[in-house]
Formats: structure tokens, sequence, C-alpha cells
């Protein structure tokens, strides 16, 4: 019997239970157009792919389609996503929340085209006053493993960078408005609660599930002897960290983005030096810096930050692979963001480029999508 000629009551469990990733999907899906037929309705645009990839820059001439850099194989791949053309994007959990110029938002799952509508950016209170369209939100967490089956959205929106978040199908965003100590540079969510650093050098909390979700609560300030405090943060985020054994939160420290910055060509010098990463223990309360990461990699940038553990070693591990998002310095350049990216290793501190290819954009540079 020949290939092409196999029932399609078996070719559809063949799929379901070995086609997982896309870099599986590509080869079977060139054997027939029957094979190519049998995965079409489970995702529009192909599977996720088994590593993290890289969602390049929209290009001008094209509305209808976007380029991923694949991690995996070091090759490109082409998604059918017109919804993002034109628009600010940040991704979290594998999702896009995107946002126009008419101040619209959108949920967007770019594989699937799934698409759930968000409220309007400017029902944030006096939003109109403080910031423009294309600086509303700048840092996006999804927060899937909750009591409902839609995500919550949690952003930090605005100039000042505040915490909202909201529910798909709520008309308005929800101001997190009391407990506000300075422009927060970063969020993440764990062990139930949403945790911000900000410029100050705070860690804060808030709990979206309970009786206050409008408020944050101090956590701990990152003590002067940890960390010296006299130069302008270049960028920081924060992430928690669960092995088993204890909880802690990680701040990651982003350095040297500013130091060579000291004339009107400075949004085109600029570039990351190093990292620095300081561990906040919740149960003991003491703060520490983290030297190694074992076997893990953290990836940071314009979006949410993850963990990954990669076995297949493609990815390098005890490293930060980082994208460009120092907003305030590529928003007027000429190229716009994209240039400052790479691969930090903590072992040496040396950086190495992720991506070879030439990908720039004032709006949204390149973005990290997680596989999830």
């Amino acid at each position: 019997m020949e290939w092409s000629n196999l029932l399609p009551e078996l070719l559809d469990k063949i799929a379901h239970k070995h086609i997982v990733f896309y870099e599986d999907y590509h080869p079977f899906t060139r054997v027939c157009n029957s094979w190519l037929s049998t995965t079409k309705g489970r995702y529009s645009n192909g599977p996720p792919s088994r590593l993290p990839s890289l969602m390049l820059t929209e290009k001008k001439d094209d509305e209808e389609f976007r380029e991923l850099f694949l991690l995996s194989n070091d090759t490109i791949r082409k998604i059918r996503l017109p919804e993002a053309f034109g628009k600010l994007c940040m991704s979290s959990c594998g999702w896009l929340v995107t946002v126009g110029d008419d101040h619209a938002s959108q949920l967007i799952n770019p594989l699937s085209r799934e698409i759930f509508n968000l409220p309007k950016i400017d029902t944030f209170p006096e939003f109109l006053e403080l910031s423009e369209w294309d600086n509303g939100i700048r840092k996006l967490v999804l927060v899937t493993n909750n009591p409902s089956s839609l995500p919550l959205v949690v952003v930090l929106w605005g100039c000042s960078g505040k915490l909202g978040f909201c529910w798909p199908g709520d008309n308005k965003w929800t101001a997190v408005d009391k407990g506000w100590g300075g422009k927060m540079l970063d969020i993440t969510y764990f062990n139930g609660r949403i945790y911000s650093f900000d410029c100050n050098f705070h860690i804060r909390a808030c709990d979206v599930y309970g009786e206050n979700p409008t408020r944050m609560v101090g956590v701990s300030r990152l003590p002067v002897d940890i960390y010296a405090q006299d130069k302008e943060l270049g960028g920081a985020y924060i992430i928690g960290l669960d092995d088993g054994t204890r909880k802690r939160l990680l701040v990651v420290i982003r350095e040297g983005v500013l130091d060579d910055i000291q004339d009107e060509l400075c949004e085109e010098t600029y570039k990351t030096k190093s990292f620095q990463i300081l561990e906040y223990d919740l149960a003991s309360k003491r703060w520490s810096k983290v030297k190694d990461f074992g076997g893990k990699t953290l990836f940071v940038g314009y979006s949410s930050s993850f963990w990954i553990e990669d076995t297949t070693r493609v990815i390098k591990s005890n490293c930060i692979y980082f994208t460009d998002d120092v907003f305030v310095m590529y928003r007027g350049s000429k190229n716009g963001g994209g240039r400052d990216m790479g691969i930090y290793h903590l072992r040496d501190g040396t950086i190495e480029p992720h991506f070879a290819g030439k990908s720039r954009s004032n709006l949204t540079p390149p973005i990290w999508l997680e596989t999830t």
C-alpha cells in the first residue's frame, strides 16, 4: 500500500500522536496532499516550534505575513498574521497582545489565530493625558493557571509604568493604583501573586485574586551592599524560580546599556555589556548574588521573561538570551530597535549573537515567542 492511500482515520491518529512540533510537521506535510490536509485543521499556521523563536519585525511591503527565527535549527518560518500589522506587539506564554493607533487591543494566538478583544487602552484613567498609543503597554504577563478558562492579562501601562489587568470580555482595564512606588520596570506572575521591580529598586506584590486586587504591597528593597545603586538602570527584569526546595525571586539587571551615551547620536550607540543577577528568598527574606543557572536558560526582553531547560543542548545553558528593549533610545532613532541583542554567558561574561540577520523597528523590535 502506498503512503498516500492510508485511511484518513489512521492518518489523523498518526498526526495527533506524533506531530507535536513544527519541526516534525513540515516533513510530514510534504509526503502528499492527503497528509497535508490531515494537519491543516489543528493550527492555521502550523504547530508550535520545539524551542522558543524570535518573532522578527514586520516588513513594510508585507501586511499578511511575519517571520519567526527558529532557535531549534536557525531557519526562518513564515506565518500568516495580518492582525498584527502596524501594531505594537508584546508576547507571553506563546500569545500576543496587540495595540493599534485606534487604542484597540487584542489577545491573539499567532499560530491558531484565535482572537479575543480586550478593552481599549484609553480606558486606563488619564491615559490620554499621560501616554501615546504606541507607548500604551510596555510589559505583558498572561496568567493561564487560574480558575477561569480564559487567561488573565496583566500589563505595565503608560509612561509612568503602572500596573493594570483585564479579562477578555471586560469593557475597561482595571488600574492597580494603590501602593505604587515608582516606575515599574518589569512584572512576573509567581507563587500566586504578581511581583514587580521598579526604578527605586523595590519589589512589590499584588494579589489580583485577593480582596484588594488594585493595591500593591512592599516586599523588599534591593540592599546597597548587594548592588550599588549609583547609576540609572538601563533595564531590569524579575522572574520567579522554584526548584522544589526554595522559592526565589530573581532580579536581573542589564548593565552598561547607557554608559557610552554622550551625544545626539546616542540612539545608535547604546549597547548591553553585562548582567547582574540578584535573588530574594521568599522564606528567609534574604538577598544574595547568583553566578550560575546550572542547566537552565533565561529569556528576557521586550515581553515577559521565561525559563527553559533544553536537554538537546541546542539552547546554550547557563545563559541569558536577550532582545532589544531600550525603548527610550530606539523610539526616535532612524533604524529603530533590534540591534542590541545576544546571548550572555554567565560563566565568563561574554556575549555572542543569537540572530545574525538585521531586523529593526521603532514600533515592535524582535520579541521572543515562547513555546507552550
